[in-house]
């Protein structure tokens, strides 16, 4: 079972909340922000597939940390030849070519040479 200290942004599991007819229910939550107050950690959760608004700060005793599912790690987006920047139409590149067109002579530009 997980410990409280290891719960960060983006874990998922049931968080006990009251529904409309002040029944118990568990549904599958996220962590959204981790804070900790006079040393009592609090979690900011978002219960999914339920309206934004009903979001709300929660304390670990409303956590079920024997179902919490970690944050899947994200995998990286592939590059050419393993090298940073080195993809078509790369941010990077476009701030290159927008340089390279505003060291041109006015000139050049109005006729579109490059």
């Amino acid at each position: 079972m997980a410990e409280v200290g290891e719960i960060i942004e983006g874990c998922r599991l049931p968080v006990l909340r009251r529904n409309q007819d002040n029944e118990d229910e568990w549904p599958l939550a996220e962590i959204l922000s981790v804070k900790d107050i006079s040393g009592r950690k609090l979690f900011y959760v978002h219960y999914i597939d339920f309206n934004k608004r009903l979001d709300e700060w929660v304390t670990h005793e409303r956590l079920d940390l024997k179902k919490i599912q970690f944050p899947k790690k994200e995998a990286k987006t592939p590059t050419k030849n393993g090298l940073p920047g080195s993809r078509p139409g790369s941010p990077e590149r476009e701030v290159r070519k927008t340089l390279d067109l505003s060291l041109q002579p006015a000139s050049a530009q109005a006729s579109g040479k490059t």
